[in-house]
């Protein structure tokens, strides 16, 4: 799986907060603000590009075409970590995840999280 442009991104990541199917009204009416200005051919492009890549598949059961995500934001948010993790090779798993949280404010509920998940991981 290839790390998506930044509109195929914001495609997905409206889709992915919606329960499927999805239609392409559906999509723009999903997209966050800076995307408001997009015409419907446009998002009818990139949810063709976003089929062709494998990341949604599409059913016309009558006048409208739906489309269903095939890749989950987990598995997205995997590759694009995997991504930076390799671009950032020799960096220690401490130190980046510092890097990331560091101008983050973790809620409790966050910071408990994240102990029982290391919790989980022991020694290794």
């Amino acid at each position: 799986m290839k790390k998506l442009p930044d509109a195929e991104f914001q495609v997905m990541k409206a889709i992915w907060g919606m329960a499927p199917p999805v239609t392409s009204a559906s999509v723009m009416e999903a997209l966050p603000p800076e995307q408001a200005g997009w015409k419907s051919q446009t998002v009818v492009t990139l949810l063709s590009r976003l089929q062709k890549k494998g990341f949604l598949r599409s059913e016309k059961p009558g006048k409208e075409r739906e489309y269903f995500p095939t890749v989950t934001q987990e598995e997205y948010l995997q590759v694009e970590t995997q991504s930076l993790v390799r671009k950032f090779g020799g960096t220690s798993a401490p130190r980046l995840v510092r890097c990331l949280l560091d101008d983050q404010k973790l809620s409790r509920e966050d910071i408990e999280e994240l102990r029982q998940w290391l919790d989980q991981q022991g020694p290794r």
